[in-house]
């Protein structure tokens, strides 16, 4: 009997023992991942690793923009807690920006995005980011009162900010009309301007175009310097004790001139415009495939791959991502490649079920499509030079000789030898 009550009591501690085991590796596993970017600007918690580090390298790249461009230097405030919620959390608030105060006087500035999306897939969720690193440097390091409101980022600063911060290319064609006669854009007017929704994507982009160009107007010479007060607020340390000014941010920085400011933002906007005929400016075959090369390089172009990326998480998203920035593109390409992005977006648009067989076709005769694109453009551009290379009026000498004709040498008959000996002698 003593023997059987020691087996029992062996088989439920070893029961425990491995329900142990598989809580502790349970909780390890479900357990939030944190990384933290190199200046301390973001700390990131994702319960996926491998998304951690994808968007820890990209959080890292806006913080490095962003100190570049406004001149802030980096400080030992709490980061901005940036978490990326799991497939089956709701999305209808997210992306969502909050502050809270914490103990100790410390405030709180959460960013919640969803997984699946990501934040370098929306600008939406960029302007967001951006918003947050402002609330930052404007709380310095000090909680705001309870029940106070969050100071509101003027819609140009967010929008502008996060094109700077996210994009390394700020020298871009925008699309502008005071070039050819038209009425020059005020600062006043594109301060009350409502941006554009999401859903449209040139007038979006150019909105953001806009929108950097004035940050970077305002921020010329000694205006970084007043941008940095501006959102730190009044360097009082006596209102910055009270919080008095942390929950108002004025529309326009009061130490930006806004005559000079302007003059350098219309200067801006007009150095990196295409002339602006009341329609896109159409690519040529060269630069249309150079854009779709950069869109579809995230495309892999063997079946097996394809498959593997359809059944990733958030592929349904990365996909109509691609498809959408390919039929922004197709308003500008060349004729030459539109066939090529359609049937890009076709490929793209299939159905999930879509045999590997015609998978593969599909791909392979997308492959050759592009070939041959890429050879009909070379032959037309080769065309074109030779075209031009023979409009030029000035001849270069080099086949001078060849056009030269030798001189006949004249064959004279007895006719001909009596005329020369009568003019011989002198008629």
């Amino acid at each position: 009997m003593i023997g059987g009550d020691i087996c029992f009591l062996s088989r439920l501690a070893f029961v425990l023992w491995i329900g142990m085991l598989l809580f502790t590796q349970y909780a390890i596993a479900a357990s939030p991942i944190g990384v933290t970017t190199p200046q301390g600007l973001f700390h990131l918690q994702c319960d996926d690793q491998e998304s951690t580090r994808r968007e820890a390298r990209w959080l890292s790249v806006i913080e490095k923009r962003f100190y570049e461009v406004t001149g802030f230097e980096s400080q030992d405030f709490p980061p901005v807690l940036v978490v990326l919620h799991g497939p089956h959390s709701s999305r209808e608030e997210q992306p969502r920006l909050r502050v809270d105060s914490l103990e100790g006087g410390m405030p709180r500035i959460q960013i919640d995005l969803h997984q699946e999306e990501g934040p370098q897939f929306g600008s939406q969720s960029a302007r967001v980011l951006s918003s947050a690193i402002l609330l930052r440097e404007r709380y310095a390091g000090k909680a705001p009162i309870v029940g106070s409101s969050i100071p509101e980022i003027p819609p140009w600063l967010a929008y502008g900010l996060a094109t700077l911060c996210n994009d390394a290319s700020t020298q871009k064609n925008i699309q502008v009309s005071y070039l050819q006669g038209g009425a020059p854009p005020g600062i006043e007017a594109f301060l009350v301007e409502r941006p554009p929704g999401d859903e449209n994507h040139l007038l979006e982009e150019n909105y953001h175009r806009r929108a950097a160009s004035l940050v970077l107007a305002g921020l010329k010479g000694e205006g970084s310097a007043v941008f940095r007060k501006w959102i730190r607020g009044d360097g009082s340390n006596d209102l910055k004790k009270n919080h008095e000014t942390v929950s108002s941010l004025s529309r326009w920085p009061s130490g930006w001139p806004m005559q000079r400011v302007e003059r350098e933002w219309l200067l801006l906007m007009a150095t990196s415009s295409q002339a602006d005929q009341g329609v896109t400016e159409e690519l040529n075959a060269s630069e249309s495939l150079h854009q779709y090369d950069a869109v579809a390089q995230s495309i892999p172009m063997d079946a097996v791959s394809f498959e593997k990326l359809r059944k990733e998480r958030g592929a349904e998203f990365t996909l109509q991502e691609i498809n959408s920035r390919m039929s922004a593109l197709r308003f500008q390409a060349n004729p030459l490649v539109i066939p090529l992005i359609d049937s890009t977006m076709n490929l793209l648009k299939s159905p999930k079920h879509l045999s590997g067989k015609k998978l593969k076709e599909s791909l392979s005769a997308l492959t050759s499509l592009r070939v041959s694109t890429l050879k009909r453009s070379r032959e037309i551009n080769d065309y074109l030079d030779w075209y031009e290379a023979a409009k030029i009026p000035v001849q270069s000498g080099l086949f001078d000789a060849l056009l030269k004709s030798p001189e006949p040498k004249l064959r004279k008959g007895p006719v001909g030898r009596y005329l020369d000996a009568v003019e011989s002698r002198g008629w």
